[in-house]
């Protein structure tokens, strides 16, 4: 059961990856991310684009199921 769920868990961290890097490229990821530097160039403060937290929340996903599954060691 283990190895099914690590495995699964992969697949889902690398499916956001790739959904990230879709919005990157898309004419909405660039829009967002010309807005978010904007934002920083005026107020100062962190404004992340949507695809940084796909990428983000993509790699914690794929790094815990290749653990799971013995890929990478602890």
């Amino acid at each position: 059961m283990r190895p099914t769920l690590s495995f699964m868990v992969l697949i889902a961290g690398l499916w956001l990856v790739y959904l990230g890097y879709q919005r990157q490229q898309s004419l909405e990821g660039k829009a967002a991310d010309t807005f978010a530097r904007i934002g920083q160039k005026l107020d100062g403060g962190d404004h992340m684009p949507t695809h940084m937290t796909y990428y983000i929340a993509g790699a914690v996903l794929a790094v815990g199921g290749a653990v799971g599954l013995g890929l990478v060691k602890k």
